[in-house]
């Protein structure tokens, strides 16, 4: 039974220590501010912006409201070209101090003639991680 227990308890230690070991790296950042730019998610999008602490509620009242035109925007092009095949990420190019990472997301869409759009990403890491930069 002990011995069960002990193993239960390095499995879990294990998966604790992997889950928090890249959770906060410039391309797990950018790829969650990107599903969350596809599936229309603002609060998502919020989540992974660089805010500054001294903007006003009425600042990222501002911040939020373009945000919400450009996820509406995003939205209907996925719709209209039936939707998102895939995204890719090119690997992070950082600053020589490693406190600004950026990189380039790739999405293209289900119809065959529609565009490839290329977003550049840029990451700033701060106290709370790394943090997409507008």
């Amino acid at each position: 039974m002990q011995t069960l227990r002990n193993g239960l308890f390095m499995l879990l230690t294990a998966a604790f220590l992997i889950a928090c070991s890249a959770g906060n790296s410039p391309e797990k950042v950018a790829q969650k501010y990107v599903d969350a730019v596809l599936a229309n998610d603002i609060d998502g999008v919020m989540n992974t912006l660089e805010i500054p602490a001294d903007a006003g509620k009425e600042q990222q009242a501002m911040v939020r409201g373009k945000l919400s035109m450009m996820l509406a925007e995003n939205s209907s092009r996925a719709i209209r070209f039936g939707g998102v095949k895939d995204v890719s990420y090119s690997k992070p190019e950082y600053n020589q101090d490693e406190t600004r990472a950026s990189l380039v997301a790739t999405i293209r869409y289900k119809e065959d003639s529609a565009p490839t759009k290329r977003e550049n990403i840029t990451l700033s890491k701060t106290e709370k991680g790394w943090k997409v930069s507008l």
